[in-house]
């Protein structure tokens, strides 16, 4: 912060994005089910860093994720779910991830479904956990989906704004604010 008026803007951008970025972004598969306020905390960090950056205090955080080409911290974790996704799908991840999630096995083809969708019983531990997300949003993506290498479904996702498919049927309740 103190050197930010003896850098050029585009240096610090690029300092930002190698030096400050991949520690908001560390392991957040892992942790992206944690409470909503620590989420928060994160991407207000990731606004100032970026306030910094482009020394404005008065533009919206859009704007400044717009200018820096950056997306937001949720829609990058779940952009990198449905890329762990893909890797699932076609099998180029590790045997112990792949068995995390059951293949869809119907006679019936009523839904185009790769994964199947497991119940839950609660929220905490059923709806916000790997198993029910992760094949939640692969369903979601059906156009997108249907790339034939991994090198173009990530440039497919990573032009895409996912957080507007995750849906949870929740309008701001006290459980998921907490």
């Amino acid at each position: 912060m103190r050197l930010r008026n003896l850098i050029p803007t585009k240096a610090k951008l690029v300092l930002f994005k190698s030096e400050v970025f991949p520690y908001l972004t560390y392991c957040h598969l892992v942790w992206h089910f944690c409470k909503s306020r620590d989420a928060r905390k994160l991407e207000r960090l990731q606004e100032r860093g970026l306030r910094a950056v482009y020394r404005d205090k008065h533009a919206s955080y859009s704007q400044l994720l717009k200018w820096a080409e950056l997306p937001t911290l949720m829609n990058r974790r779940l952009q990198d779910i449905c890329i762990l996704m893909y890797k699932v799908k076609h099998k180029l991840c590790p045997t112990h991830i792949c068995n995390i999630f059951n293949d869809h096995t119907s006679s019936y083809f009523l839904r185009q479904s790769d994964f199947s969708i497991p119940s839950y019983n609660t929220v905490t531990y059923g709806k916000h956990s790997l198993r029910y997300l992760r094949p939640r949003l692969w369903e979601k993506l059906s156009p997108d989906r249907s790339t034939k290498t991994l090198n173009t479904f990530k440039n497919k996702i990573h032009k895409c704004d996912i957080s507007s498919l995750v849906d949870d049927g929740c309008k701001g309740c006290s459980l998921c604010s907490a």
